[in-house]
């Protein structure tokens, strides 16, 4: 090779090294686009949430519905705010997809947001009310769906509320019974429109004018030698056959024999030293004949909610249980109160009266029939009792009674052939109670007393 041919050579190698470094330090960089989240789930609730975007170059994020929203976050801008409206279909979830680009690369996040699932409850899973008590009644539906509701011709609505979020409280009027008709039976119908996946609710209503007419006790069973006694009380439970008694001294042994005896008794009451210990002021009553629809105790002190001693009662605890009944054939409501009173502190008896009228007051609230049984430790005439009386909706049932029988005491002391003038055991109805018999029990099984107490019984009406 002739030396200008190499030289040439030379210089046109050296004139295109620049050239290939060049083209080197330009070699095209590979896009990418990753996402932290390629699904991302929300609640029925309206909320945001945040995904990452990793990529080398700008992207964009798009939507197409308007319920869910996407933005680049301005001050973060590898980030994408999401956001959706709250989903008010309720039972039907509902899904939208975003779509992430840069460039020719493309990315979906899917986006799904449940639903409310379908609620429909109402409070009363039967009605049944007493005109002589009331024509109106009311019960609460509990529902995050709207509903329509059929009513008999008899039932028109008056009013509703708005309780609380989903629920409402409607009140409804009852037209009075015919004079040759007793009772009658019809259905509210609760039906959830535009929502055939979830069913109707029907509410059966029973109406009745029937007088409830029935048989009331106070016993104090006697707490000491119980198994010797127990048989002589049963033979005046079965022969005076008590609809719904309260009992003063009975503990949970004394009430677990009797209602195993007789098997249509129940009884609702709290021992008075908490749970099932101590005496109990229990009440008996026939399940049958009565349905217990709420039931509670309080105790005679100043801290009532819980087992306490009151004001100068030292040696035991006083309680008062009561409950809440229907009866099942007239479909009427009624409270018993059932109470035992110290038998030493004096101011624990005024205090203790003073305390049921108020819980009287407060539970029943002036609306229902009720009575007031127990063992009251007091004389007639003392202050506790002319404190029951002196609230002018309370009043003795003996009070009430044409012809009492028996006698007038009911502390026997265990002595079966002496007449009792001690009347400390008491029965108190409201004002609307009509009293038919009035009586001291001082039956002698076999010559013995079966307590030191003889019981008081009543037959009324209401």
């Amino acid at each position: 090779m002739s030396s200008n041919k190499i030289s040439l050579f030379f210089v046109t190698f050296l004139s295109i090294i620049p050239f290939l470094a060049c083209g080197k330090s330009k070699v095209a960089e590979i896009t990418f686009l990753e996402l932290t989240h390629n699904e991302v789930v929300f609640w029925p609730e309206a909320g945001e949430k945040i995904v990452e975007v990793r990529s080398n170059a700008n992207f964009t994020v798009e939507s197409t519905d308007s319920w869910c929203k996407a933005e680049i976050i301005p001050e973060n801008s590898n980030k994408i705010r999401i956001s959706v409206e709250m989903n008010k279909e309720i039972g039907k979830e509902r899904s939208s997809e975003l779509t992430v680009r840069v460039k020719e690369l493309v990315r979906n996040i899917k986006v799904k947001q449940l639903s409310e699932t379908p609620q429909a409850t109402v409070s009363q899973t039967q009605i049944y009310f007493n005109e002589n008590q009331t024509l109106e009644f009311c019960f609460d539906i509990s529902s995050n769906l709207s509903y329509s509701m059929e009513l008999p011709q008899w039932i028109v609505e008056k009013e509703s509320e708005v309780i609380d979020k989903w629920v409402k409280r409607h009140h409804f009027v009852a037209s009075a019974l015919n004079r040759s008709d007793s009772k009658r039976d019809g259905t509210v119908v609760v039906r959830f429109n535009g929502h055939s996946d979830v069913k109707d609710i029907v509410v059966p209503v029973k109406q009745s004018n029937e007088y409830s007419r029935f048989s009331s006790g106070s016993y104090n069973l006697l707490v000491g030698g119980w198994p010797d006694r127990r048989e002589l009380v049963y033979t005046i439970v079965n022969h005076y056959d008590f609809d719904i008694w309260g009992t003063q001294e009975g503990t949970k042994v004394h009430l677990t024999d009797i209602v195993n005896q007789f098997k249509k008794y129940r009884y609702t009451g709290t021992g008075r030293d908490g749970g099932d210990t101590g005496e109990f002021s229990a009440i008996i009553y026939n399940a049958g004949r009565f349905e217990l629809l709420d039931e509670g105790s309080f105790w005679f002190s100043n801290t009532p909610e819980k087992p306490s001693y009151g004001w100068d009662a030292v040696n035991y605890r006083r309680i008062c249980s009561w409950g809440k009944f229907r009866d099942r054939e007239t479909y009427n409501v009624f409270y018993f109160f059932n109470s035992h009173f110290d038998h030493q502190g004096a101011v624990a008896r005024v205090e203790s009266a003073k305390l049921l009228l108020s819980k009287i007051k407060e539970i029943v609230k002036n609306q229902y029939t009720f009575f007031a049984s127990g063992d009251f430790n007091c004389q007639p005439g003392s202050e506790p009792i002319s404190i029951l009386k002196a609230y002018g909706q309370l009043y003795d049932a003996r009070d009430l009674a044409e012809e009492p029988l028996g006698p007038e005491g009911t502390f026997n002391q265990l002595k079966p052939f002496e007449t009792s003038k001690n009347r400390i055991d008491y029965i108190f109805v409201s004002k609307n109670v009509k009293l038919l018999q009035y009586r001291v029990i001082d039956d002698r099984p076999y010559g013995r007393c079966p307590s030191d107490h003889d019981p008081v019984l009543i037959v009324t009406e209401f």
